[in-house]
């Protein structure tokens, strides 16, 4: 059995020089040198990050002879060591020569795409068998690479079989019976060996002895995308590229969508939608959808664009600013502010998750999971940038979270932003600034915020931001102080959660959010950017789980407040009774349009909130589980947006096929 795993040992060993050869390989064709002499200080963590990569995938690798060595020593025959050599040097042959395959095809793959294995990987075998081969042959260097391919399997497998020499005794001699003594220190040190490579294995499989397993934020080490991409390796990428496949969603038909919104035709949409003022006839339904989905801005404000910032606030509940008593603060310096300029109540998200949310406000896909699909690399007409930068603003995201995570970074920068800033970018501005195992903490991700607003640029600045703090695990600064609540707040009745430490958990992960948030406000609006300059602050969605909604009113299910600052040359009087309509996050791009865009068409969802000519009661917020709405207005309300939905969708299935 112990002679057994050394050589698993050896052959993982054999497994992690492939890898690592790969990755050198990388190096030399993608990463310049420059680079890595200006941040030779990533190094320790991206080695190290390297390492749990290749570990992970020779531990999947190694789990089959794992099992049948435990089950071959179970057996207890003469024949089993020379069966599991066999078996090791066939096996290890094949996987080696598909690890090196993949990491070549990797290779070439990044060279034509500069980007790792991705979904779109497998739109090569869309062409048929004949087709694939005739694209190999035409676009790669088939010869010189089989070659080169040659060149380095010849040396692995040389070593494979080097490995497997004299695994097996020759001539078996029968070994004499141990004594007591030795045999039961024998038994303790396999027990040993056992337990540590077991412990191996499962900590590898996981890639993580900490609080989240490997995953593909830990591709991100630095702020250099190049560096970056050295650190997973291809067969994880290829991995995760299919099960984005197999996870990506389905575009239904045109007959089957009407069906499914009961309408009889998409005239009858368009109707519902638009008021009859797009028709069908003399247009193909591409150009009719156009017409009734997208806006025309005119530039009719005749004042200077504003910058514009928009900041998703992780789990920013509504509700929760009720339990403000005198002994209990929840607002902090948030009241002053709401109480000077424009606070919607009447609100909710559209979406109930975070990736759901950004991706309904910046490309407003009617699909889940869309930054998760291949439709990702592609530029969409509903990219909230587009009308920005037409208007001539520069686009960025900011996050204190790795941009990695769930393909932000790289679908934002598809959808035309100009910049992905992140974590590693705040850490490399603000070296002092804390982090927790979710992203740097808000208060450092606002005065990295604060530092961009006030850098001088030639065009204004459209930053969407997204917090991180408030979200499990709730990690929070070390010297976080705040006043403490009093024990009856934990026994409130809204509460569906009665777990004392749960419930401080999200607690204190609001009121830190409040407290970072209002100190900002207060160092935002002391400086120059506060005179041109746009803020729009939301929920990404509703605080989850710990409400009882059978106490709590319902219309607070999925509602975030909506607190708009505009600067002093755009205020109205007017603007200040407009505050009780409904809305949702789709009326927050309708709402910025006439302040920022000069004769642009945009992707238009919802209404402008601060429409002076418009009547409250065709107001409603529209969130996929539930519609909020005058009494008087509701059903018109769900039918209108039931249209909306159905045209986006064949909107959608239009553009993306």
């Amino acid at each position: 059995m112990f002679h057994n795993l050394k050589y698993l040992f050896r052959h993982a060993v054999l497994l992690l020089v492939i890898l690592f050869f790969a990755r050198i390989c990388f190096a030399v064709a993608f990463v310049p040198l420059d680079v890595v002499s200006s941040h030779l200080s990533v190094f320790p963590h991206l080695l190290f990050n390297v390492l749990r990569f290749d570990v992970q995938v020779v531990c999947y690798v190694l789990l089959l002879p794992t099992v049948l060595t435990f089950v071959f020593a179970a057996l207890r025959r003469p024949w089993t060591d020379r069966v599991l050599s066999r078996f090791r040097r066939i096996y290890f042959s094949i996987t080696s020569m598909l690890i090196l395959m993949i990491s070549g095809i990797d290779l070439g793959f990044y060279a034509n795409f500069n980007s790792h294995i991705n979904l779109t990987f497998f739109d090569f075998f869309n062409e048929g068998p004949l087709g694939l081969l005739q694209t190999i042959w035409e676009e790669y260097h088939c010869v010189y690479e089989a070659i080169a391919f040659l060149i380095v399997l010849l040396p692995v497998l040389w070593c494979i079989r080097r490995i497997e020499r004299g695994s097996v005794p020759s001539v078996p001699a029968a070994s004499p019976a141990p004594s007591a003594g030795p045999s039961v220190r024998r038994r303790i040190c396999l027990s040993a060996v056992l337990l540590l490579y077991i412990t191996f294995l499962a900590i590898g499989l996981r890639g993580s002895v900490w609080r989240f397993p490997l995953q593909i934020e830990d591709t991100f080490v630095s702020d250099q995308k190049t560096l970056n991409d050295l650190v997973p390796n291809a067969v994880y990428m290829l991995k995760k590229a299919y099960k984005e496949k197999k996870d990506a969603f389905r575009m239904e038909n045109t007959a089957d969508l009407l069906q499914q919104f009961r309408f009889k035709s998409l005239q009858e949409a368009l109707d519902v939608y638009t008021g009859g003022k797009v028709k069908m006839e003399g247009k193909d339904t591409l150009a009719a959808l156009q017409h009734a989905l997208f806006a025309e801005a005119a530039d009719t404000m005749r004042l200077p664009q504003p910058n514009v910032v928009i900041i998703y606030s992780e789990s920013w509940s509504n509700y929760l600013f009720h339990l403000q008593r005198k002994d209990a603060e929840m607002y902090f310096h948030l009241r002053r502010h709401f109480h000077d300029d424009l606070l919607f109540r009447n609100f909710q998200s559209v979406q109930n998750g975070t990736v759901a949310s950004l991706e309904n406000l910046y490309v407003s896909t009617p699909y889940p999971r869309f930054f998760a699909s291949a439709y990702r690399f592609r530029l969409l007409p509903t990219s909230i940038a587009l009308p920005f930068k037409a208007s001539r603003y520069t686009t960025m995201f900011m996050s204190g979270m790795d941009a990695a995570w769930e393909n932000c970074a790289e679908a934002l920068l598809h959808q035309h932003f100009d910049a992905v800033y992140d974590k590693f970018h705040i850490l490399k501005d603000y070296p002092r600034a804390a982090y927790n195992s979710i992203g740097v903490y808000d208060e450092y991700l606002f005065q990295a915020l604060l530092g961009q607003l006030e850098k001088p640029s030639a065009k204004r600045r459209m930053i969407a931001v997204m917090t991180t703090t408030n979200h499990p695990p709730f990690e929070f600064p070390r010297n976080l102080k705040l006043p403490p609540l009093p024990e009856s707040i934990y026994h409130s009745k809204c509460f569906a959660e009665h777990n004392r430490k749960v419930l401080d958990k999200y607690l204190t992960g609001f009121r830190y959010y409040n407290k970072v948030l209002g100190e900002f406000l207060d160092r935002f609006k002391a400086s120059a950017a506060a005179k041109n300059t746009i803020l729009v602050i939301t929920g990404d969605h509703n605080v989850r789980s710990i409400l009882d909604y059978d106490t709590v009113d319902k219309r607070y299910e999925h509602s975030v407040p909506l607190y708009i600052y505009l600067p002093p040359y755009l205020r109205r009087p007017a603007y200040r009774q407009l505050t009780c309509r409904w809305g949702s996050h789709d009326d927050i791009v309708p709402t910025l349009a006439p302040f920022a865009f000069r004769h642009t068409r945009y992707f238009k969802m919802g209404r402008n909130l601060l429409d002076t000519s418009a009547p409250d009661g065709i107001y409603f917020s529209s969130n996929v589980e539930q519609m909020e709405a005058a009494p008087a207005y509701r059903r018109q309300a769900e039918r209108r947006t039931d249209a909306r939905n159905l045209l986006r969708l064949v909107y959608f299935g239009k553009v993306l096929r």
